[in-house]
């Protein structure tokens, strides 16, 4: 067996638990920012607990996509994904009862995750500095557009935002001169990546208190994480000239570009190296003469992609060792075998919403199942299943917690029910039984 046989056997073979098994997490968030977090934190083996006040929870579920589109069996298709793996308690933390329990909780738990208006869990008696009074040990992630501190701290932010003030979105679009347009990135990466960003901070957090017995603090901003992937300004500083913009040229490659093929495809290449250039050069007419002119080389590239299917590009770059790839439409990500190979999707089963095709775990892990174990549920639908894993509470007791509007469900809007034909009593799980898994 090859090393590459040997590797693929420790990914695609769980044997061991997961990492985070036994770490608890409350989640107190909203829209994308906040949740995914604890969503990483749940592939990776913690247990979530998403707390939301009763009926209607967290807001990102009754956002419409696109006019109407976007739900699935009563739910919002990236909700039920951006929220797998989690419990889901539906609790009035305006009322004192509800406080108190929340403090039993927090007592019990390991990270608390919140993307509140800044100063708004504080108001409610439920900030850092009171959490740490009832649990020291506590990691509290505060996750928010600008931070808890500074002039911009109590502004509101959404990804369109972030991205504008990160400086990305002055970096889309071409040159001053060329077409003078901007443009916002789609698929919420402002949200995306400060949160995977924020796990780590968290796994080094798990860390320190393992070294030191003590909780952290940790504050992160949107906007200035994002700012963290950008070199622009590094280059503005030490030359005191703009970078640019580029378009779809990748501003550091020899040759590159996206082209249109004689099929309608369009195709990524991109010759990084002097060798990959010249390579390329010795099978497409009038690139020679062209190379350092990013304007002649496209044009020279794209009137020979122009008269070639998508396949012949592939094939001939693939034989120079030139990097092509086609330019993937949703279609064509869901029907790619190496995706489903690789598990960046998966299909799964899931107990109440059944078959349905989610993104995999960020990454692989020798020996572990990383996967998506189910996907959201309603708000409440876990109230009994745990306050009776984390306080020992029975379900009378649960119930009169509702009747007393400390506790609740879901309002049944679209967005927030369970899918058609599900009955409470034939089910286990809502019913604090069982588990999910």
């Amino acid at each position: 067996m090859n090393y590459f046989d040997v590797i693929g056997t420790f990914l695609k073979n769980p044997v061991d638990s997961r990492p985070l098994e036994g770490v608890r997490v409350i989640e107190f968030a909203h829209y994308i920012l906040g949740p995914n977090i604890p969503r990483l934190l749940a592939q990776l083996g913690a247990e979530v607990v998403k707390v939301e006040p009763p009926p209607r929870g967290d807001r990102w579920k009754y956002a419409s996509m696109w006019g109407g589109r976007g739900f699935f069996k009563g739910m919002r298709i990236d909700y039920l994904y951006l929220n797998s793996n989690k419990y889901f308690l539906g609790l009035d933390f305006r009322s004192e009862k509800g406080r108190e329990l929340m403090l039993e909780l927090v007592k019990r738990a390991d990270i608390f995750v919140e993307n509140m208006e800044p100063g708004t869990l504080d108001r409610y008696g439920l900030g850092y500095l009171r959490l740490r009074e009832v649990n020291p040990r506590l990691i509290y992630v505060s996750a928010s557009g600008y931070g808890q501190f500074g002039p911009l701290h109590k502004l509101p932010s959404y990804d369109i935002i972030g991205q504008a003030e990160s400086g990305i979105m002055d970096t889309t679009g071409w040159e001053e001169g060329e077409v003078n347009e901007l443009y916002r990135l789609p698929d919420y990466p402002g949200d995306w990546l400060p949160s995977t960003m924020a796990v780590s901070a968290v796994i080094a957090a798990l860390i320190y208190r393992v070294k030191s017995g003590r909780g952290q603090y940790i504050d992160l901003s949107q906007a200035a994480s994002l700012q963290r992937f950008m070199y622009h300004f590094v280059y503005m500083s030490a030359t005191g000239r703009r970078m640019g913009r580029s378009g779809f040229f990748d501003p550091f490659a020899v040759v590159s570009g996206v082209f249109k093929t004689a099929d309608g495809k369009f195709v990524a290449v991109a010759a990084m190296t002097e060798r990959q250039a010249k390579a390329l050069a010795e099978v497409v007419p009038g690139l020679a003469e062209a190379v350092g002119d990013k304007w002649r080389s496209y044009k020279a590239l794209a009137e020979w992609a122009s008269k070639k299917t998508l396949g012949d590009v592939l094939d001939v770059c693939r034989k120079l060792g030139v990097p092509a790839q086609p330019v993937m439409n949703d279609f064509d990500v869901v029907s790619d075998p190496w995706r489903w190979e690789r598990g960046s999707v998966v299909k799964i089963v899931d107990r109440l919403y059944g078959e349905i095709v989610v993104p995999g775990p960020v990454v692989k892990m020798a020996g572990v199942d990383l996967g998506v174990k189910w996907v959201a549920r309603p708000v409440g639908y876990h109230n009994k299943l745990v306050l009776k894993k984390w306080l020992g509470y029975g379900a009378e007791e649960v119930d009169g917690l509702v009747k007393r509007g400390v506790l609740g469900y879901w309002d049944g809007q679209i967005g927030n029910t369970p899918p058609p034909g599900w009955r409470a009593e034939d089910d286990p799980v809502y019913l604090g039984e069982r588990d999910e898994v």
